[in-house]
């Protein structure tokens, strides 16, 4: 979809959706904690004062934000009703926009603003003074609704003011006709005044709104993706409920240290997911390679798992569940079928190479006959790890391998029936069998090439792609040379395995890369080639874009 193709009515209710819920969620969230935390200080002043001191961002009080001047400004009752436009306005935008990159946009500044917003909310409480006179006519039924649903709290900065700013500026090119510019500033204008004359907020506020949506205008432009404001809403959304998760468990104030707990953990969730975020705000594969870190099995070291522990338990729990995708494919390989579902196809790069993509490595915790009878074929495996979400499955072939070898081998000397489960694996590189040619000595090799989730391939520097191709045809080019001069090893000897455990798309669009790169695919034929040979692997051109494979080829090597 083109920045200018028409948007679907199902694009439009789903970012509608998305806006609306994270305001839903965090706008009443904030404004239950503070209207408790507000009546909580009446009585608990002394123990949310101590609160205070071991904790320093968890506020003391509700704050009061009434300047002389507000106190001169009259209540007009009939202002309810361009009051009401802001919510009306804010579901009608998503509707008015004309392209997918002014919803988009339009998207990001709402929830943006929301996050920042609430997140103000939560470390700087604040209360409206003055009383509301009684109303009466029909207006008083305006004003009985907003009662319910929208306490006098959450008052710095108001957010009718930002999204009136907001939505004003999202809305503005839809039309160049002076009436509707005129209309639209006038709907706008009476909302941010509605503000004060409802008794809604104090004129601090208006400023606070003013100040923020000119931050959020500055933000929005500067944001890669949307990504970046998943994990960013993520972080602030996570820090919110947790935080206020641990004071309302903890009003009464009985337990100091397990409120403190609540704020220690609820920082450290966001954190983390700001670090996620600024890796997809700003892309860049080596600072990645340690961010992410694994050892040379494939498995994520302690220090990735100290800060990315809440995106990887996430991703653990979704593992549990079974929300794993599997490709399920009947294919038959260059080296000849065996009939079996978890099959890719394989591709002939070069005499004794083949290269395959998977998601897994073909149900590795239950191995059969057939599955070892496949990898037997090859003399090394090659597995490029573009995973960064979990444990390579590298290592749990060279265990599987390893251990129906040595359960054939105790078949063979008569030792009937042997128990595997305690076995120790083997780390060395090679898995060395000499009774039979079809156990071959099988030899790992692992490559770490850490891909985000759903990030663009024409976000990393082409450099790093040609980089880890030359590793790959260093490595095979050294056991060509030496197979050819021990005369052991099978015909079929060398497996690159693109391998991506948490799905397909990204080991497919590896392989992909590695054929251009070797001049086997071209920018003409490799999006046939991939709906052909992966037709469930789901590649764009946003996330294998034209211009990386055309830089790509034009560094194709000559083969």
């Amino acid at each position: 979809m083109t920045s200018n193709s028409p948007i679907s009515m199902t694009s439009r209710w789903i970012s509608l959706a998305c806006a609306l819920g994270v305001f839903a969620l965090l706008y009443s969230l904030t404004n239950i904690y503070a209207q408790t935390l507000f009546y909580a200080t009446q009585f608990y002043a002394t123990q949310l004062s101590k609160l205070s001191s071991i904790n320093p961002i968890w506020p003391k009080k509700v704050h009061i934000l009434a300047i002389p001047i507000d106190a001169a400004i009259p209540f007009v009752a009939l202002m309810i009703v361009p009051y009401s436009w802001s919510i009306m306005l804010f579901c009608a935008s998503f509707f008015m926009v004309k392209t997918p990159a002014q919803l988009s946009l339009l998207t990001r500044k709402l929830i943006l603003a929301t996050l920042f917003a609430c997140f103000i909310f939560y470390v700087f409480p604040a209360k409206f003074t003055f009383e509301r006179p009684t109303v009466l006519g029909w207006t008083h039924y305006g004003y009985q609704f907003l009662h319910i649903t929208d306490k006098p709290f959450n008052q710095f900065p108001s957010l009718h003011v930002t999204y009136a700013v907001l939505l004003g500026t999202s809305l503005w090119q839809l039309s160049k006709s002076a009436l509707y510019r005129l209309t639209l500033c006038c709907i706008c204008s009476l909302i941010i005044i509605s503000t004060v004359l409802t008794y809604q907020h104090h004129l601090l506020d208006i400023a606070g709104g003013l100040l923020l949506a000119t931050l959020i205008l500055v933000i929005t432009n500067k944001l890669r993706n949307n990504l970046v404001l998943k994990y960013l809403t993520v972080a602030i959304s996570g820090f919110l409920i947790l935080s206020i998760a641990g004071f309302m468990l903890n009003r009464s104030m009985t337990s100091i240290t397990f409120a403190g707990l609540y704020r220690l953990v609820a920082t450290y969730w966001m954190l983390s997911f700001f670090v996620l975020a600024w890796a997809y705000q700003y892309p860049n594969q080596p600072r990645d390679k340690r961010w992410f870190a694994k050892d040379e099995q494939g498995r994520l070291l302690l220090s990735t798992w100290l800060t990315f522990a809440p995106l990887l338990l996430g991703y653990r729990l979704m593992w549990y569940v079974g929300q794993r995708y599997q490709l399920t494919q009947h294919t038959k390989s260059d080296f000849g079928s065996l009939n079996h579902t978890d099959r890719c196809p394989t591709h002939k790069i070069v005499d004794s190479v083949y290269a395959v993509a998977t998601p897994t490595l073909f149900g590795l915790s239950k191995m059969s006959d057939e599955h070892y009878s496949y990898f037997s074929n090859f003399a090394m495996i090659i597995v490029i790890d573009s995973a960064v979400e979990t444990n390579s499955h590298s290592l749990s072939l060279k265990q599987a391998l390893h251990t129906h070898h040595t359960y054939a081998q105790a078949q063979r000397l008569g030792a009937g029936h042997l128990d595997v489960s305690n076995l120790e694996v083997n780390h060395d590189d090679s898995l060395s069998c000499d009774f039979h040619p079809s156990f071959a000595a099988v030899q790992m090799r692992y490559l770490y090439f850490p891909l985000l989730d759903l990030q663009s391939l024409g976000e990393i520097d082409t450099q790093h792609f040609i980089h880890l191709f030359k590793q790959i045809d260093i490595l095979t080019a050294i056991d060509i040379v030496t197979n050819i001069t021990k005369k052991k090893l099978p015909s079929k000897t060398i497996l690159i395995n693109f391998q991506c455990v948490m799905g397909l798309s990204r080991s497919v669009a590896l392989h992909a890369l590695y054929l251009i790169y070797r001049g086997q695919l071209t920018a003409d034929n490799y999006v046939t080639w991939i709906n052909e040979q992966y037709p469930k692997a789901h590649i764009n051109d946003n996330y294998l874009p034209k211009s990386l494979v055309d830089k790509v080829g034009g560094l194709a090597k000559n083969t």
